[in-house]
């Protein structure tokens, strides 16, 4: 009876401690997306931005508007990009795309770092645009959020420097699986120019202090 009773009680063990693995899974996974929309909700384009935007694309000739292409921030930090985008043709459809170009030292020296987690760390989410529609001479601005790591690649701290991202805009949706009609990188521009819109790459720069 007595070993009865203690398998009885080792397998409810087994069974509560499962439930509370089980529960904490959960609940990790509730945090990182809860976060994540966090992260989502403060990529918004200051007041300031937005007029700066709409005033240089309904004036002129301008199609695409980037007022700050420059900003400090520290590490842990993050900064927000406003892009503006117009089409002065029919209804079509764009998409578009931020990657990491290069970084420098103070004094101009190239800094290595790891790309693919400059993307998934720094860019995150805001790496790729959704596919949206702008009517004629419609305009959007669209917001996108660069965040400092804590390092540029694994067991690598950031250093102090200018990092540089390229910005591009693309004059089709995205592909089917969810990526950009071409890398956002100046090899490509060279290859393939004109799937850029207006047949340009933009840059903006953070200046990590």
């Amino acid at each position: 009876m007595m070993n009865k009773k203690a398998i009885e009680m080792s397998v409810g063990l087994i069974v509560t401690l499962i439930i509370c693995i089980i529960i904490f899974m959960l609940s990790l996974s509730f945090l990182f997306k809860w976060f994540g929309q966090a992260e989502q909700l403060k990529a918004e384009i200051d007041k300031q931005t937005q007029e700066q935007i709409t005033a240089a694309l309904s004036t002129g000739n301008q199609l695409v508007a980037i007022p700050i292409t420059i900003q400090d921030a520290k590490r842990g930090s993050a900064a927000t990009f406003g892009v503006g985008v117009r089409n002065i043709a029919d209804e079509k459809k764009f998409s578009m795309a931020a990657s990491y170009s290069a970084a420098y030292t103070p004094d101009g020296s190239a800094l290595p770092v790891d790309v693919q987690y400059i993307t998934d760390k720094w860019l995150g989410a805001f790496a790729v645009t959704k596919t949206f529609d702008l009517k004629k001479n419609e305009l959007a601005s669209i917001p996108v959020l660069i965040k400092v790591d804590a390092s540029i690649a694994p067991g690598r701290q950031t250093s102090i420097g200018d990092y540089v991202f390229n910005i591009c805009i693309y004059l089709a949706p995205l592909r089917v699986d969810g990526s950009v009609p071409a890398p956002c990188t100046a090899g490509q521009f060279k290859n393939n120019p004109d799937v850029f819109y207006t047949g340009k790459i933009y840059q903006v720069t953070l200046k990590v202090r």
